[in-house]
């Protein structure tokens, strides 16, 4: 019983990882991006600190 408890909480822990970075994902805007612009990634106004638009 102890086993089936820890495996579902595992599937839970992962499954609410995978919903939590979701987020950033989805409020992301989406732009067209030539192909000389540079495009930024999904995470990164996690790791914007300053605001800096560089």
């Amino acid at each position: 019983m102890f086993i089936l408890s820890g495996i579902f909480y595992l599937v839970l822990l992962c499954s609410s990882i995978l919903a939590l970075s979701s987020i950033p994902i989805s409020l992301y805007p989406k732009k067209k991006s030539n192909k000389n612009t540079y495009a930024k990634d999904y995470y990164s106004s996690l790791f914007d600190v300053y605001g800096d638009d560089a």
